[in-house]
């Protein structure tokens, strides 16, 4: 088994407040261009950005020109005995604790007037950043500046968040929804509908971004609530001798699934000796090529739709860290998203999952102990329970934006009916 890479990146975190003058761009013109994109007819299946192919993957993303997302800071190991003693005061005696508060305009800012709801980010920047840093998580609600992507991307200049790649840009696993404003996709496709994201940092193997900004473009015509869920709650909510089992044995992720049921029309000798090793050492080098951590592949006589496959892992990680920011415990673990078994719990009272498109035919992940020993049910549900319970699900309107501190505040999507466009860009840094 690999071991868990060390690596680490400083983050830098605030600066100076930023001075506003000048602010003054043709606002109604702008205004007006929003409004006639909202007014554009929604798409009824998945767009074409959502079909590349499993193959065409490995072509790489659209977003170009910014730095790649930084490498995950694990920190100092917390020690699967020091979990009982963290948990002890409870959050009452944290310095902080994990929140949402809503962020509107400042009383007399015009809705509509785009220079000046741009001009009162930029002046309230620093109330922001210390927001952010308190709470782990954002909600700007009444602006109109976030209506579109060059809005958006204004939005985020104006808070100084320098954005950073997707950490599965190499792959191009995720759509672009605007490569000049470095933003990407959300999970907007209808074939994936009926189907719940799970709660997760955004965290692949080596890379995880600082922070995530996450807009509506579009709200569903139905659900589609963005779901937000406190790491240092859940770290206080989940019970203690599974976090120290957690902590002690790690946790391994498989990450991708290649289909290969058409070996077993070969016969046994040569789909033994000559195929299987052929392909398992071809997957190897194209995705060490495409990736800079490290993933070891097996075969598997029953994937997830119950065919021959070929399966990736990463590397085993802890599943509680300290927020680089606050310091605050944190659990930091994609176990709720990533589980085969509470996937497929929750589909059963969703419906039959549709056919997909894309990247999504090949993303296809489960969990275990760092050791290769399963989690039980038990287990699985505990973490489903108290994930559940530590869960805001937030209606995000036309415009909305939800800003996260990525090692302190977990994110997922409820299902939805329609079409529905959210998009995100990463950000590694806040600069001044």
């Amino acid at each position: 088994m690999a071991a868990r890479a060390r690596a680490r990146r400083g983050a830098a975190a605030g600066g100076s407040s930023a001075a506003c003058s000048g602010l003054r761009a043709a606002g109604a013109a702008r205004a007006r261009a929003v409004a006639a994109r909202a007014a554009a007819p929604a798409a009824a299946g998945d767009r074409a950005q959502d079909k590349k192919g499993i193959l065409e993957a490995f072509t790489g993303g659209g977003v170009t020109d910014i730095d790649p997302s930084p490498l995950v800071q694990w920190g100092a190991d917390i020690s699967a005995g020091a979990i009982a003693d963290l948990r002890a005061a409870g959050k009452e005696a944290q310095a902080c604790r994990d929140g949402l508060p809503v962020l509107e305009p400042s009383a007399g800012v015009v809705r509509g007037d785009l220079a000046a709801e741009e001009a009162d980010l930029v002046a309230r920047k620093e109330e922001f950043l210390a927001a952010l840093a308190a709470n782990g998580a954002l909600h700007f609600r009444g602006w109109d500046l976030m209506k579109d992507a060059e809005g958006f991307h204004r939005f985020y200049d104006a808070l100084g968040m320098d954005p950073c790649l997707d950490p599965i840009h190499s792959v191009a696993a995720r759509p672009v929804s605007s490569a000049e404003h470095k933003i990407y996709e959300a999970v907007n496709k209808p074939s994936r509908s009926n189907y719940v994201v799970g709660m997760h940092n955004e965290m692949v193997g080596t890379q995880a971004p600082r922070y995530a900004g996450f807009v509506c473009f579009k709200p569903a015509d139905e659900g589609g609530e963005f779901w937000v869920c406190g790491g240092n709650d859940l770290f206080h909510e989940l019970s203690i001798p599974l976090l120290e089992k957690m902590q002690q044995k790690q946790v391994i992720f498989s990450v991708v699934e290649f289909p290969m049921g058409f070996l077993k029309g070969l016969s046994e000798e040569v789909r033994e000796n000559v195929a299987k090793p052929l392909i398992k050492a071809a997957v190897g080098v194209a995705v060490k090529f495409k990736v800079d951590f490290d993933v070891f592949f097996r075969f598997v006589d029953q994937g997830y739709d119950g065919e021959m496959a070929l399966q990736g892992y990463a590397s085993p990680q802890p599943a509680v860290i300290r927020d680089p920011v606050s310091q605050l415990p944190v659990y930091f673990c994609n176990l709720h998203s990533h589980s085969k078994f509470l996937r497929d719990d929750r589909q059963k009272a969703l419906g039959e999952l549709q056919k997909t498109t894309g990247a999504s035919q090949a993303n296809k992940t489960d969990v275990s102990y760092g050791d290769d020993d399963m989690f039980s049910d038990e287990e699985l549900r505990e973490v489903d329970r108290a994930t559940m319970k530590c869960v805001k699900q937030v209606a995000m309107e036309h415009g909305d934006v939800m800003l996260l501190d990525n090692y302190r505040t977990m994110h997922g999507r409820g299902t939805f009916k329609g079409s529905r466009h959210n998009a995100v860009a990463w950000f590694s840094r806040v600069i001044a």
